[in-house]
């Protein structure tokens, strides 16, 4: 089945990371099915509801771990299923492949200069309605925040504001207040794991101008600042990236065969790192949660 996909997969990797790395210009949209290494199990509704994650344990009273943001969150709630599930943790899918965390309205700008909506514009109402359901169905006692969606620009009815810029950065933190007000209703904590830049592109300049996944990292650490008293932060660079970007192969190990998504081989890695480093995720591993 994943052959099927190989060549989407090196066209979808070299947009984006062309994308990533030219100035003024985010990635284009993915088409599905969006997760090319390895599909990730979806119900067959699609990806709009909160669902159990396969391989996790569906007893209403287990330790919930929810994750939020868009694909590459829904790939760590796959693989921490795959390991928490056996130690009775129920991990729930509150993510949605090409949205944000919240509820802002961004485009996706394609190298001939035509943009569009993510997801036809649907992100801002799908968001808030899965993070709502969320919370009110599975009431996480931990939430798991992962998004690079940010990087591109938003649409406004009357102008466009290009990523990087101050009113995006003013932009994307009120959006991400709001975000934290809706998943902390219920008195969840929150873990955000901090994006990883594409494989192979460069590392940017913090004043350098343009979109880059440096911009979204250090505006990650300015906001948990802020909200201390509920975000934490992890950065799974020590285990992905070790040396910084461009990042590659790791001890011989591709993470991410499309630049983006993990496959098993990295994805399994990378949550016991996030198990080992996030104290939250170890309590429950540990049957303490």
């Amino acid at each position: 089945m994943v052959s099927t996909y190989i060549c989407g997969v090196l066209s979808l990797a070299l947009a984006v990371s062309l994308g990533a790395i030219t100035p003024g210009l985010a990635p284009a949209e993915p088409v599905p099915p969006y997760h090319m290494n390895l599909p990730k199990p979806t119900p067959a509704g699609g990806d709009t509801s909160p669902f159990i994650v396969t391989g996790s344990s569906s007893a209403p009273s287990a330790p919930t771990v929810a994750v939020i943001g868009d694909s590459v969150a829904r790939d760590y709630a796959y693989y921490l299923a795959r390991r928490l599930g056996p130690r009775g943790v129920r991990v729930i899918d509150g993510a949605l492949t090409a949205c944000p965390v919240g509820t802002l309205p961004l485009v996706a700008i394609y190298p001939d200069g035509d943009s569009r909506p993510l997801r036809a514009g649907a992100c801002p109402r799908l968001v808030a309605a899965k993070q709502a359901a969320l919370t009110a169905t599975y009431a996480p006692g931990l939430v798991l925040w992962q998004s690079i969606t940010e990087i591109r620009g938003i649409r406004l009815p009357d102008r466009y504001v290009p990523p990087g810029t101050d009113e995006w950065r003013r932009r994307v933190l009120a959006e991400w207040d709001d975000t934290l007000r809706r998943v902390t209703a219920r008195g969840a904590k929150v873990v955000v794991i901090l994006p990883l830049w594409y494989e192979h592109a460069p590392a940017a300049r913090l004043d350098a101008p343009g979109p880059s996944i440096d911009k979204i990292r250090d505006l990650y650490v300015r906001w948990a600042t802020l909200h201390r008293d509920k975000v934490s932060l992890v950065d799974p660079a020590p285990v992905v990236c070790p040396s910084g970007p461009p990042c590659g192969l790791v001890n011989g190990v591709d993470f991410r065969p499309d630049t983006i998504h993990f496959d098993d081989q990295g994805g399994v890695q990378v949550v016991d790192y996030l198990i080992a480093h996030v104290p939250e995720l170890a309590r429950v591993a540990a049957g303490r949660g």
